[in-house]
């Protein structure tokens, strides 16, 4: 199955987000695409923090079993899509996987402001934002 990796900066917030919303609405089922997420800068293994939990949670999705990976050659190459949270992610992207442009996007036309450290408030706005950059994704590619 081709896969949609969504990517943020540590994933731990945003893009674990994405793909638990991506799941929870459907969307693997809707599109044909397994979701799956990674980090432009972080460590394999970390959890998903807290607020993200909770905020995905409210939303219908899971991610209490999410653990950080980063994103790798082999991953960005593999995805059929990967969709970044901002506008600097997708420049770094296309930077470091310049034959992958073409299978390159932003999951709104604004940038999802990263919420790590904030109070449960700001994960909710920014999964607000997930949420209908996501079912418009879905919707946009359904079989």
């Amino acid at each position: 199955m081709d896969k949609i990796i969504f990517i943020c900066t540590g994933n731990t917030c945003r893009s674990p987000m994405a793909e638990g919303l991506f799941r929870a609405h459907g969307g693997e089922e809707q599109t044909g695409l397994a979701a799956a997420s990674a980090g432009l800068f972080t460590q394999d293994g970390m959890p998903a923090s807290h607020n993200a939990i909770t905020a995905a949670k409210e939303l219908g999705a899971d991610i209490t079993g999410h653990r950080s990976r980063m994103l790798t050659p082999d991953l960005a190459h593999e995805a059929r899509y990967l969709v970044c949270m901002t506008g600097a992610h997708y420049d770094r992207l296309c930077e470091l996987f310049p034959d992958c442009t073409d299978k390159i996007f932003t999951l709104t036309g604004r940038d999802i402001s990263d919420p790590f450290g904030g109070d449960l408030e700001i994960y909710r706005r920014a999964a607000a934002e997930i949420d209908a950059g996501v079912r418009s994704i879905i919707a946009r590619l359904k079989k």
